[in-house]
């Protein structure tokens, strides 16, 4: 597993995340791969409104993947009200999560999903022009993709050689787009956009070195892909 640096610079907005982003492939990557976008679950109520203009269905899940089990007595209010409006389209005791339809009526209810510890994961299946998961697109379309999300939060990784490192395994950059890195994997953070290097499995002899040698003023190291 490689280790990701936060590239420690202030990023007000998404699209000057994404063109930080840029620059440092530019910068330090080599034969960097095409852009692999994904989008995050929605957690406040905005992101919900944004989230309905290109998804139909979505699943609610636990944001605290230590209690992932959903139980219906916990949830008794919130079930009611999905079965009311026919939002609920799928859910047993027990399950990690239960599908639902992005209707509009979820938005009146909103604090019930907050309040239950939920977030509404989005499943890019024929919602462009998110594309669908670990499918990669291009940098024109990219572009398209961050314009689109908006308050979502976006996920998008390159692969790429960095220049005077030996291995190229698992290198490259990472985007989060309100969100941030934490414990390998991102995760919702509302208006934090950041920009991280991932240094690979292969350098851990001259990683510190290099580093260094970037000028950068990066964070500590976190576990990456």
């Amino acid at each position: 597993m490689s280790f990701l640096y936060q590239v420690l610079e202030p990023l007000p907005d998404a699209a000057g995340a994404l063109g930080r982003a840029r620059e440092l492939l530019g910068e330090f990557g080599e034969s960097a791969s095409d852009p692999c976008p994904e989008v995050g679950p929605a957690v406040t109520l905005e992101q919900f409104h944004r989230a309905r203009r290109y998804f139909t269905r979505g699943a609610l899940s636990r944001i605290d993947e230590s209690r992932s089990r959903l139980r219906p007595e916990e949830l008794d209010e919130l079930l009611q009200v999905l079965a009311r409006t026919g939002a609920l389209r799928s859910f047993h005791d027990g399950d990690d999560w239960m599908d639902v339809e992005l209707r509009p009526e979820l938005a009146g209810v909103w604090p019930l999903v907050e309040e239950a510890g939920l977030q509404l994961e989005l499943r890019a299946w024929d919602a462009p022009p998110f594309p669908e998961i670990d499918e990669d697109c291009t940098e024109a379309e990219l572009d398209v993709v961050v314009q689109a999300a908006g308050p979502l939060g976006l996920s998008v990784y390159w692969y790429a050689a960095l220049r005077g490192l030996p291995s190229a395994k698992l290198c490259g950059v990472q985007l989060c787009l309100n969100s941030r890195w934490s414990s390998g994997a991102p995760v919702p953070a509302p208006g934090t956009h950041a920009v991280y290097l991932s240094i690979g499995t292969r350098n851990r002899d001259i990683e510190d070195a290099w580093l260094h040698k970037t000028g950068l003023r990066l964070g500590p190291p976190l576990t990456g892909w």
